[in-house]
């Protein structure tokens, strides 16, 4: 569908007759990214696709979460809010996105920015990520997409592990939930984290197996992560980094779900639904699953 960019922007009172132009950014399957140059000086806009609510995005939540991580240096300047669109304009920052054993050897970076959204108080909202699994089934079916064959067998897996860690609970934190390699930009000298919309008051060991699985860390990578979080691993941390990346598969599968209902991009949902609910699958299958069950009981902060 076509869209009038220079209309849209200049919905933003200071910019009502200012020179914009506009460019491309790559990126994101969810909204359309634009480069906006405006008076010689860069920001992104955000176009997001048809009913993108539905995904569990919170534009307030969202707002609040960016402008928090703006102040703690860790995210983009936040300008305002788009008119009529709800996304925010944010400045553009240089950079590159990295991947693969680069990424990781960048990864105390990642960790530091983690560590400051996490420390800084929570949020108005929360990404329970339990019922964020069991409000993307309600939403898939409501829309007319059937519950996947793994849904049963994975929801019981989920409620096993959130009994688990109920044990020991431990603080919810403001999280990102969305720790995509192309949500980190790599400057010269820092880093920034981009895309809050999923951002919520989560457990904080869903956004490291997030990071975990979307990094694609191995057991070095794993070990190397926990580290650089906490300063030392031991058998809870271990196994509730474990469960939680189950729990970020599957949360992958259901979205991709949702997506086949309300997406209009050129994206093989389906596809992308049964790929990562078959990895949630495997990590079910794991001969250690039950014995992490068992270690997450534990405080992972002793």
């Amino acid at each position: 569908m076509a869209v009038d960019l220079d209309a849209i922007a200049r919905r933003y009172p200071a910019w009502a007759h200012s020179d914009i132009t506009f460019r491309p950014l790559l990126g994101g399957i969810t909204n359309h990214n634009v480069v906006a140059t405006v008076d010689g000086d860069d920001f992104v806009l955000r176009l997001p696709g048809d009913r993108s609510e539905i995904l569990g995005i919170d534009r307030r939540l969202e707002m609040e979460a960016a402008t928090r991580a703006s102040e703690l240096g860790i995210g983009p300047d936040v300008l305002g809010e788009l008119p009529g669109i709800g996304t925010q304009i944010v400045h553009f920052e240089a950079g590159r996105h990295l991947s693969g054993s680069e990424f990781v050897q960048h990864l105390d970076q990642v960790i530091r920015l983690l560590q400051a959204f996490h420390r800084s108080g929570p949020l108005a909202g929360s990404f329970n990520v339990h019922r964020v699994v069991e409000a993307h089934a309600r939403d898939s079916s409501r829309f007319g997409i059937s519950e996947p064959d793994a849904f049963p067998r994975l929801c019981l897996q989920s409620s096993r592990i959130e009994q688990s860690f109920a044990v020991s609970p431990t603080p919810v934190a403001a999280c990102h939930n969305d720790l995509l390699a192309g949500n980190v930009l790599f400057g010269d000298t820092r880093a920034w984290l981009l895309d809050y919309e999923y951002a919520g008051n989560n457990d904080p060991f869903f956004d490291l197996a997030n990071l975990s699985v979307n990094a694609n860390l191995d057991h070095d990578g794993d070990e190397k992560l926990l580290m650089l979080y906490f300063g030392g691993t031991n058998s809870a941390r271990w196994a509730r980094l474990q469960l939680m990346k189950m729990m970020s598969e599957f949360r992958e599968g259901m979205w991709g779900a949702v997506q086949q209902a309300i997406s209009t991009i050129d994206e093989d949902f389906a596809a992308y639904t049964v790929d990562h609910l078959a990895r949630a699958e495997h990590l079910v299958d794991a001969p250690e699953f039950s014995q992490w069950l068992v270690d997450a009981r534990d405080d992972p902060r002793v």
